[in-house]
């Protein structure tokens, strides 16, 4: 699941224009997720009522094709209620196919029988629908006037997918952003029982795990999972992204690895490395390795999905807890986290669907306000009771989680615009801690790179895979100590043999263009 921070900006009146004016013309045709949502929403009312314009159903039943993610955190249940509950209010049958793998989506494309619906970031959605994978939903708003509204409500989720054409390969899901921040994390109880005080820089960070260290032998005190991708996560503790995205108050695209204080990531990772602070597979590191450094006092500071606090919490026995942790900082004026607390996942609609009535029918149900009460709250007697005129989950759900593992709410897939108040009554004390803290450390921009036309696609698609193959091998050799740091410059120059600088002027021309059209 991913989530929104209802960020209030004014927005593109070209892109404004383009959702509006294509309401009227004839249709046509031309991503391991372990995230936890339970993140509050400042709108939601938990005894709210459904909307007046929500979707009826139809009298003909029809049965669509859904590929979406598997998560290890939330097995699939064939027989989840959200999919009843969507078949009774709709009479549309959900059948739920399952990505295995990144290479999932791409297969389901070029096999020829794609799924109806598919689960895609705004990448995926801006790379496969200019190739004719997908339907630009653009030219079907008239048919989801709910779809329409929740666009306009929302203007800066509309601008994230819509092309600088004005296509929308995809609708992105809003409500529960909070739930993608991926934080830090501590045993607090270890650190109590040793005296140890909560590190506040990355220098204290590995003081700290070297005392851990010699405390516990056998562990690692520093564990991750998502390998290369984790320096989305740590680079903005030193004031950057690692990758290419907009520079706070600036205006300007920049290159994050060639900031001097990337290199010095590399090099506090390279140190906890060589002393063995996290472990050495940190490359190849899954969902269930990571879960068992975690409960088994193997580990004792991490970074993940800011759910994985309370579903962490719910396996650790013998007084072991888990407690939110504030950046440390490495470089620069502030200790930030990555801004995330924004949805990416969304729908795509297959462009050979054979039952697009029924696919736009479901879509601008589960962005209603029918279908977002019910996919939130779920049904009376099923999911809830009534308790002095207000909502109140049954008592048979012990944790957020537990909603999505017995009855697949909040899952991909099922759900469009989220009103994260249910799933929030289930956090205890300390989960509602770590979701207002998080928001204090957020970077002051996304770590997004703005839509390109298809043109400048074509022309950097083969340079961007060159230089991020470059990047993911590069870092990872020196991290590990394959490569020594003074081949650092060395490293630099040769992604600027390979383009990164056209790259980045490419991008620049981007974000000139949706600046300009944000005015």
């Amino acid at each position: 699941m991913q989530k929104n921070n209802h960020r209030k900006k004014i927005f593109s009146l070209t892109l404004l224009s383009a959702i509006l004016m294509t309401t009227s013309l004839a249709a046509c045709s031309s991503n391991n997720n372990e995230k936890n949502a339970q993140s509050p929403s400042p709108s939601a009312s938990p005894s709210g009522t459904a909307s007046a314009s929500a979707t009826v159903a139809p009298a003909e039943p029809a049965t669509l094709r859904l590929l979406t993610d598997q998560s290890q955190a939330w097995p699939v249940k064939p027989d989840w209620a959200v999919w009843r509950w969507i078949k009774d209010a709709t009479n549309i049958e959900i059948k739920q196919e399952l990505q295995t793998g990144p290479e999932s989506l791409p297969l389901a494309i070029s096999s020829g029988d794609m799924p109806d619906l598919m689960s895609v970031f705004p990448a995926d959605a801006q790379k496969y629908g200019p190739q004719g994978a997908f339907l630009d939903l653009s030219k079907y708003l008239d048919k989801m006037p709910n779809v329409k509204k929740y666009l306009e409500e929302r203007p800066t989720v509309a601008q994230r997918m819509t092309s600088p054409g004005g296509e929308m390969y995809n609708i992105i899901n809003d409500g529960g952003g909070a739930g993608n921040n991926v934080v830090y994390f501590y045993r607090d109880d270890i650190f109590a029982k040793h005296s140890l005080q909560v590190p506040t820089t990355w220098d204290e960070l590995y003081e700290t795990a070297k005392k851990l260290k010699a405390l516990y032998p056998d562990s690692y005190p520093f564990v991750f999972r998502h390998g290369i991708g984790t320096m989305r996560s740590f680079a903005p503790a030193f004031g950057i992204y690692p990758w290419f995205y907009e520079e706070p108050g600036t205006e300007k695209m920049k290159f994050g690895v060639a900031d001097p204080n990337f290199k010095k990531l590399v090099e506090y990772l390279n140190k906890f490395y060589k002393e063995g602070l996290f472990p050495p597979d940190w490359l190849s590191m899954d969902y269930k390795a990571w879960t068992q450094f975690m409960t088994t006092n193997k580990s004792f500071i991490s970074i993940q999905y800011i759910g994985q606090i309370e579903i962490m919490n719910s396996q650790l026995k013998d007084g072991a807890h888990l407690k939110f942790m504030a950046p440390p900082l490495g470089a620069g004026d502030k200790p930030y986290l990555a801004k995330a607390n924004f949805e990416e996942y969304g729908f795509a609609v297959s462009s050979t669907t054979k039952n697009l009535d029924a696919a736009l029918r479901y879509l601008d149900f589960i962005y209603s306000d029918e279908g977002s009460d019910l996919l939130s709250w779920g049904k009376e007697g099923e999911s809830y009771e009534m308790v002095d005129g207000k909502r109140k989950l049954l008592p048979q759900f012990k944790e957020p989680n537990d909603l999505r593992k017995e009855l697949g709410m909040f899952t991909t897939g099922a759900v469009g615009l989220a009103n994260m108040e249910s799933s929030l009554s289930l956090s205890n004390e300390n989960e509602r801690y770590a979701y207002a803290e998080a928001e204090k450390y957020q970077f002051p921009t996304m770590n997004i790179t703005p839509p390109l036309t298809n043109e400048e696609k074509s022309a950097v698609a083969l340079i961007e895979e060159q230089v991020l193959k470059h990047y993911e091998a590069s870092v990872a050799k020196f991290i590990n100590g394959e490569t020594p740091m003074s081949q650092w410059d060395a490293f630099l120059a040769e992604l600027d043999k390979m383009g990164a600088k056209k790259l980045l002027e490419t991008y620049q021309v981007a974000l000139d263009r949706l600046k300009a059209n944000s005015k």
